[in-house]
């Protein structure tokens, strides 16, 4: 069977299915991403459609968590011993479903016709599904490399992420952006956490195959006001848990895994709490604060 082999966070993922190929070979966001290496996870094109809908194990499914995207309404839950994914195009005249044991190295995935914005974000959340079991996850955020180690900043839309990463950039040259909404964070054996450039970056199109350790996590809001101060560990979590895929919170074993993953990052990250205008001072602030002893 034709597939696509996507190098992830050094994780191989095999994908199959009419609709995901003919995406990845058009989207230029997974030229640097494609791979020979042998495959760490699979996402199999081989769920029917209309027999899904129908199935009674379908229809009686626990919906946990829903969400609206781009008019796309999204539900994940259980069907039994497996966690689903599924997401109806704006007519509802078609859905995409996954299908996932937890822990397993495969999901399963209905293909059809679905619209480019179906099939990026349901390779997004199967990504996402099979990565987090090896302490893998996408973290919304925007995020800039210098001296080799990534700054990451958070906060929900709106807050001024890609602002202050502009202004960071702007002001010392020799910071870049690896990536502006979805890079992916990985704790490896030893506690090291490496932050990855993804295929996945919003509206800024910034697509490298690239990855640093990971130096700090900035939570931004906006202030009449430009202050920082270090988390403590509580607050860390509390920083950190929103951006990573919510989904995952509202099932027991995803949950469990999110929030270890969590707990791994904070225990070996230096974590901010930014308040600040959108000015070249907070900018200021933020690159002595997290790079100001770096030589």
């Amino acid at each position: 069977m034709e597939e696509r082999r996507i190098s992830v966070a050094d994780l191989c993922f095999s994908v199959t299915g009419g609709s995901y190929l003919h995406y990845i070979d058009r989207s230029g966001a997974f030229r640097d991403f494609m791979t020979g290496k042998t495959p760490d996870f699979y996402i199999k094109s081989e769920l029917d459609e209309s027999a899904i809908l129908r199935s009674d194990a379908y229809l009686g499914k626990e919906v946990c968590y829903e969400i609206s995207y781009e008019g796309i309404d999204c539900s994940y839950g259980k069907v039994g011993d497996r966690i689903y994914f599924d997401m109806k195009s704006p007519d509802k005249s078609s859905v995409l479903v996954l299908m996932w044991k937890p822990g397993a190295s495969e999901i399963y995935s209905t293909d059809g016709k679905y619209s480019p914005s179906i099939v990026r974000f349901g390779l997004w959340m199967a990504f996402n599904m099979l990565s987090v079991t090896r302490k893998c996850a996408a973290v919304h955020s925007s995020v800039n490399v210098c001296h080799g180690m990534a700054a990451m900043f958070l906060g929900e839309s709106g807050t001024g992420k890609s602002t202050h990463t502009r202004l960071l950039r702007e002001r010392y040259p020799d910071m870049f952006l690896l990536n502006d909404d979805s890079p992916f964070v990985r704790v490896h054996d030893g506690g090291q956490v490496i932050v990855y450039g993804s295929p996945w970056s919003g509206k800024t199109p910034c697509y490298r195959q690239e990855n640093y350790p990971l130096r700090a996590m900035v939570r931004l809001s906006q202030a009449p006001f430009n202050r920082i101060s270090a988390l403590p560990p509580l607050q860390a979590i509390g920083a950190l848990l929103p951006s990573a895929p919510p989904a995952f919170n509202y099932v027991e074993e995803t949950s469990d895994m999110v929030c270890e993953f969590v707990s791994d990052v904070v225990s070996s990250a230096s974590f901010y709490h930014l308040e600040c205008l959108p000015d070249t001072a907070a900018a200021e602030l933020t690159y002595s604060t997290v790079f100001g002893d770096v030589r």
